[in-house]
């Protein structure tokens, strides 16, 4: 009986020895292993703020560029306004015309071209929305640009209802 216990005992201290052996290695006095002691800057006061003070935020634009903006979207309203004229007449012409008459063809050219005018202008507008963004995620002033774009959006609108009445006119 006391013959089985020592064949169990065996493999264990087998096993046991090198652990034995690694953990008194590692608790040898090497000086190889960086002190845990509190180094001097993590003791010291922390250093004086030296960071310059913030500067007000300036526009993303400024007054001559929204000016030339909304200088583009009014020249794009002048060439919509004279395109207009002309898509007027050949949307009363092709009013009540079948769709494969040469007079309704002629009409939405012209309401394709007048479309293109009112892209120009509505490209403005673009611009604006996007200055409008950026100056919300960076906090730079608005006013300006919120003003412009409000100037701009009046003159799409506008387009927008000529083109419905123009529509309205040739009937769908």
């Amino acid at each position: 009986m006391g013959h089985g216990i020592d064949m169990f005992a065996r493999p264990k201290i087998s096993t046991l020895l090198p652990l034995v052996a690694v953990l008194s290695a590692c608790a040898a006095g090497d000086t190889r292993y960086p002190s845990l002691a509190m180094r001097p800057f993590e003791t010291a006061p922390p250093p004086a703020d030296t960071a310059p003070a913030a500067q007000p935020t300036r526009p993303l634009a400024d007054r001559a560029q929204l000016a030339a903006l909304v200088s583009r979207a009014v020249s794009a309203d002048a060439e919509f306004a004279r395109q207009q004229t002309a898509a007027a007449q050949l949307t009363r012409a092709a009013a009540g015309q079948s769709v494969e008459s040469n007079a309704r063809a002629r009409a939405l050219v012209a309401m394709a071209d007048l479309a293109a005018k009112r892209g120009a202008t509505s490209a403005v507008l673009a611009d604006l929305d996007g200055l409008a963004a950026n100056s919300a995620v960076t906090f730079a002033p608005a006013q300006e640009v919120e003003a412009a774009r409000a100037q701009v959006l009046g003159l799409v609108t506008s387009q927008d209802a000529a083109m419905a009445r123009l529509w309205g006119v040739m009937g769908t």
